[in-house]
């Protein structure tokens, strides 16, 4: 408003000034072209030049607000008379920052951004060049920026946020992005492989298990990957039942929501399996265990067996001895062998087993819970 003040008073100021000058002295124009001539007097030329000035003023600005085709914007006419050079100047932008020179790359991509054809991609570089830099308050810039200039909608430019903030840390800021992004676009698969990642990150098991249905509609993952995430989410959840003390029914309400896939991965019939102990349900954590080993063998199963307490211990202390034949020195098999011969008051036979796993055994763990047994048995046998 300042300048708009100063600027009237040096008009008004010229113009007395002119007026004064004029009146002593109207002066002559006189314009000739092959036959034609104009003649005027200064004042009148100088009116008529100001007249005219403002009538092409009046109009181009009623065309730039009107704004027919786009046509009136100072970028446009920028492109129609140097568009190689904004080009190029986007391109050499987009060169650095392929070559990790931030800085450079944040300048070049800038400058050029608001003269080029698409001004959000150099502002979405741009940020991209900031954050790498640690500049947050420029990286905001750009993205604001991208935000403003987006011809369409914006939820790329805000999952390319969420990206930003996921890889700097900052998860919680992610999720959030992340989680009203999906408002719009649910199946997102770039979204949902976000989510994943930062729930796995957060160890947020129970969002991470709501997510799953979608991630298999979506097929964002492999099927591989996708075997061993169910596995990993199935064993955490097991464990958060062990921990909260959960009854039987509520064990197998959740182990009834697994998949058959995941029902069959061994670690999660380990966990399964552990989780029924721990609450003494040991004739189902027997029935399923036999059923597992029938259709697959498995050295960390085995072991359980030795934590169970049948109710026909003898029945199934020759049916182990029979898979023995089948996998001689079978170190697992050996002490699981011990342990059900110590429940049936087979001391010298626990015996045999167990120092028999002892001379093969390889494995120190292994070895450390063979002595153990070995000690308590001889101990009770009074063999000091």
């Amino acid at each position: 408003m300042v300048k708009v003040f100063i600027y009237l008073l040096l008009a008004l100021g010229i113009g007395t000034y002119l007026s004064i000058l004029l009146i002593d002295d109207p002066g002559y124009v006189l314009i000739t072209l092959r036959s034609y001539s104009l003649e005027a007097s200064l004042a009148t030329m100088l009116i008529s030049l100001l007249l005219i000035y403002v009538l092409l003023y009046g109009l181009f600005r009623s065309l730039h607000l009107a704004n027919p085709l786009k046509l009136f914007q100072k970028a446009t006419w920028q492109q129609l008379f140097s568009p190689a050079k904004v080009r190029q100047s986007s391109e050499k932008g987009l060169q650095l920052l392929l070559l990790g020179h931030w800085q450079d790359a944040y300048k070049k991509l800038v400058e050029s951004a608001d003269r080029s054809q698409v001004p959000a991609f150099n502002y979405l570089a741009a940020a991209y060049a900031a954050f790498q830099r640690h500049d947050q308050l420029a990286c905001n810039f750009c993205l604001t920026q991208a935000k403003k200039h987006s011809q369409v909608a914006r939820t790329g430019i805000k999952t390319f946020q969420a990206v930003l903030e996921h890889q700097a840390g900052r998860e919680e800021q992610s999720l959030a992005l992340l989680l009203a992004i999906r408002q719009e676009q649910p199946d997102s698969p770039y979204v949902l492989i976000l989510l994943k990642d930062i729930y796995l990150g957060l160890k947020d098991w129970d969002k991470l298990f709501e997510l799953m249905p979608s991630l298999e509609r979506a097929k964002v993952i492999g099927n591989e990957e996708l075997v061993l995430l169910k596995e990993r989410l199935a064993i955490h959840l097991l464990h958060k039942r062990i921990e909260k003390h959960s009854g039987a029914d509520d064990l197998r309400s959740l182990w009834q929501d697994f998949s058959k896939v995941t029902q069959k991965r061994e670690l999660v019939m380990e966990a399964y399996l552990r989780a029924l102990l721990s609450i003494d349900e040991t004739a189902e954590a027997e029935m399923l265990l036999m059923k597992f080993l029938k259709r697959q063998w498995s050295e960390r199963l085995i072991i359980l067996l030795g934590y169970i307490s049948p109710a026909d211990a003898a029945s199934l202390l020759l049916r182990l001895e029979g898979w023995l034949k089948d996998r001689p020195n079978n170190v697992p098999l050996m002490l699981t062998l011990g342990r059900l011969s110590l429940r049936n008051r087979l001391w010298r036979k626990a015996r045999e087993y167990f120092e028999a796993a002892l001379r093969i055994s390889e494995k120190s763990e292994m070895s450390a819970q063979i002595n153990a047994e070995l000690g308590r048995l001889l101990e009770h046998l009074g063999d000091h």
